[in-house]
């Protein structure tokens, strides 16, 4: 039966499933978000943003099993958390032109510095690349290689087939190490 509206629920029975779902998952949304942030508002942030986000997709979430729509809620804490994070990085600039003249002579060089940066600055990029995709693609990543989901679990919540999946994975790999592949040129021109 096909609809003109995206679902066939009330305004009243879409706040009631919404609050059965803050009710049954709000232990696994906090305890999520404590994964990305120790401050009590940041993490009540996140889970704000990530039910903003998660009204937006109800027809869709109505319809998963228990264990799915769990998985799908983390997917969604970790895509805001990400979200945040990356804005209050780029607020957050440090402008070391106000450290003192002889900074480094005062540093206690205790680990390969250059080392730590080097990989912080790989996954940022790879991060920051994988949140330049569509949606879709940011899902198929997500749930294949930070939650571990099998591609028949990748299937059945998007309702399309297992090589469909493994197409999708291989698609939106592509499209990141294009990306990634950019970034890195545009580095290189800029030195």
């Amino acid at each position: 039966m096909s609809s003109s509206r995206d679902h066939d629920f009330s305004p009243e029975s879409d706040r009631l499933f919404l609050e059965m779902l803050y009710d049954n998952y709000n232990g696994l949304m906090f305890n999520q978000a404590r994964r990305y942030f120790q401050n009590q508002a940041d993490i009540e942030d996140v889970v704000q943003q990530s039910l903003v986000k998660l009204i937006k997709y109800l027809p869709t979430i109505r319809k998963l099993n228990r264990n799915i729509l769990a998985a799908y809620i983390v997917n969604v804490i970790r895509s805001c958390s990400m979200d945040i994070y990356r804005k209050r990085k780029i607020e957050k600039e440090t402008n070391f032109s106000d450290f003192f003249e002889d900074f480094e002579e005062t540093v206690v060089d205790d680990f390969d510095l250059d080392c730590m940066v080097e990989k912080l600055l790989c996954v940022e990029q790879l991060t920051n690349a994988i949140l330049q995709l569509p949606e879709q693609d940011q899902f198929v990543l997500e749930a294949k290689y930070l939650q571990r989901w099998s591609d028949s679990e990748i299937a059945e919540v998007l309702g399309i087939k297992a090589n469909t999946v493994r197409t999708r994975l291989f698609r939106a790999k592509k499209k990141a190490l294009l990306i990634l592949s950019r970034g890195k040129n545009e580095d290189q021109q800029v030195r």
